[in-house]
């Protein structure tokens, strides 16, 4: 081979290489059978030789720095070894041009050859494929097969649960070192170590209707290293308006105070918030802050990135849904996202509803009252352990679909709709809380004509069969005759009744009161 073919060779053999190890570091390998290439020899490569792939699998974030590798714990995953179909050896310069037009998806698969599989030891992460007993020892799974020979594999992880897998990629058998051109029959290759990132998406929506403000958290943890790249991806729903109030942050462990994070040039995007315009927050991060970023991550192994934002409901979803994902890409070409499509319950969720009050009066079965009109307002509220409920938080709503989301309701004919109410059972992305009130009343202004006002908040349920998370409320009316008979004297002779009844009152009260004090001296 004379000096300007090794040249090609070695070039052709890097961008070979390209495909096989971008992303992941390189360890030295369980051992060494390097041969030096000499101007004027025909080929270095022997066809012959005994060759060994060991993999290193490890549970945790992507790093970029090997040092880092020692931090992470082993992980038993499994990988199936296909052989290239090649119309050149490797021991050819054609056989290595033949190579780089290939991909690990394009590269032709040799079918005489019967796929390897290999799965990592849990204790230490490696797992070995060699074509002989050598005799070494090997601290970790080890699989001998003699067709497992000199030339190019493509190398598949097997999809585990609970872990997203690293993509498919070419191993070569030799490969040279980058540095003396040495010929090495023993690849060391480290897939990169994916855990299943948790992209979270959390809303802030207590008392949810149109017009109302949602806030939104995104938060995800940060890999240690180089973080060569990071961007923050959100494609905003058609019912929300466009982002506002964006704030970057971290947080060394979920439930951690926030530390903001200020932006140097790192500057967040919006577009759209119209029918025309896809409504989008995009955060590319700029070097600057990616290296605050990375400073921050030393010695926080839980450290979290945080983004906050802020969405007005702009229009009622169709489907009673409102849903915001978001997807984080992490160097490596790592993308997560909160839209798991095995979860049809996941990203953040805004359930709406229609509720509909109706006017009824004591019978069985109760009959709508269409005379006259109520006056209503709806709340949260909370079973208070006698039979009734303690009201909590005043919500709105709107009596037309398009809006705008007033507090007072008022019946014509006998019953209302109310458009945008809160879910019962869901606020801020889980089932609401004691605190926050397990329930929705309705509580009486005005009453009918003719009616008492319903002294106490009316309770609010699914309408059944349920459709969607559509509510009803009955509010049950007594007539007022049948709840007094008055005097001959009337109105005013019953408030002179009332007040001589206050007086009595008062004046036993002020008894007391004096009762007290002569005790007390």
């Amino acid at each position: 081979m004379n000096p300007t073919s090794k040249r090609i060779s070695a070039a052709v053999l890097s961008l070979a290489l390209g495909f096989t190890l971008a992303g992941a570091p390189m360890l030295a390998p369980v051992a060494s059978a390097q041969i030096s290439i000499t101007a004027g020899e025909a080929s270095t490569v022997t066809l012959g030789s005994n060759v060994s792939l060991t993999i290193n699998k490890y549970d945790g974030l992507p790093v970029t720095d090997p040092a880092d590798l020692a931090n992470l714990a082993p992980l038993d995953a499994t990988f199936t070894i296909e052989k290239v179909l090649l119309n050149n050896n490797l021991n050819t310069l054609a056989g290595w041009q033949e190579l780089s037009g290939y991909t690990p998806t394009t590269a032709p698969k040799d079918t005489a050859f019967t796929p390897i599989s290999v799965t990592t030891d849990a204790t230490t992460g490696r797992g070995v494929v060699r074509t002989t007993d050598d005799g070494t020892i090997i601290d970790g799974t080890d699989v001998v097969d003699p067709t497992f020979v000199v030339g190019a594999y493509v190398v598949t992880e097997v999809a585990k649960a609970g872990y997203s897998i690293a993509p498919p990629f070419l191993v070569t058998l030799p490969f040279t070192n980058s540095t003396n051109n040495d010929w090495n029959y023993n690849q060391v290759v480290h897939p990169k170590n994916q855990a299943d990132i948790t992209v979270e998406k959390g809303v802030e929506d207590l008392g949810a209707t149109i017009g109302s403000t949602l806030n939104y958290t995104i938060s995800a943890p940060l890999p240690a290293g180089n973080l060569t790249s990071l961007e923050v991806l959100d494609d905003l729903p058609d019912e929300l308006g466009t982002a506002t109030n964006i704030v970057v942050s971290t947080r060394i462990n979920n439930g951690a105070p926030l530390v903001e994070l200020p932006l140097i040039d790192t500057t967040p995007v919006t577009t759209g918030g119209t029918d025309a315009v896809p409504n989008n927050l995009s955060i590319v991060f700029g070097e600057l802050d990616r290296a605050e970023l990375e400073s921050r991550r030393v010695g926080n192994p839980g450290l979290e990135l945080v983004v906050t934002f802020s969405a007005v409901i702009t229009s009622l979803p169709t489907n009673g849904t409102i849903v915001n994902h978001a997807v984080i890409n992490l160097p490596g070409g790592l993308t997560f996202s909160t839209d798991d499509p095995n979860d049809p319950d996941d990203g953040a969720q805004t359930h709406l509803g229609d509720l509909i009050i109706r006017n009824v009066n004591n019978e069985e079965p109760a009959v709508l009252i269409t005379e006259g009109s109520a006056t209503y307002e709806l709340w949260r509220c909370q079973a208070n352990g006698a039979g009734g409920f303690n009201v909590i938080s005043q919500v709105s709503a709107a009596t037309d679909p398009a809006g705008p989301a007033v507090d007072t309701f008022t019946t014509t004919g006998g019953t209302i709709t109310l458009y945008g109410v809160q879910a019962i059972d869901w606020v801020n992305g889980a089932a609401p809380t004691a605190a926050i009130g397990q329930d929705l009343c309705v509580v009486e202004l005005e009453s009918p004509d003719g009616y008492e006002l319903n002294p106490e908040p009316t309770q609010v349920e699914y309408v059944d069969p349920p459709v969607g998370y559509n509510m009803e409320a009955d509010v049950i009316h007594l007539a007022s005759d049948d709840v007094i008979t008055l005097p001959a004297t009337g109105g005013n002779g019953t408030m002179i009744l009332i007040g001589a009844g206050v007086l009595v009152a008062a004046a036993g009260g002020a008894a007391a009161v004096r009762g007290n004090r002569a005790r007390k001296n």
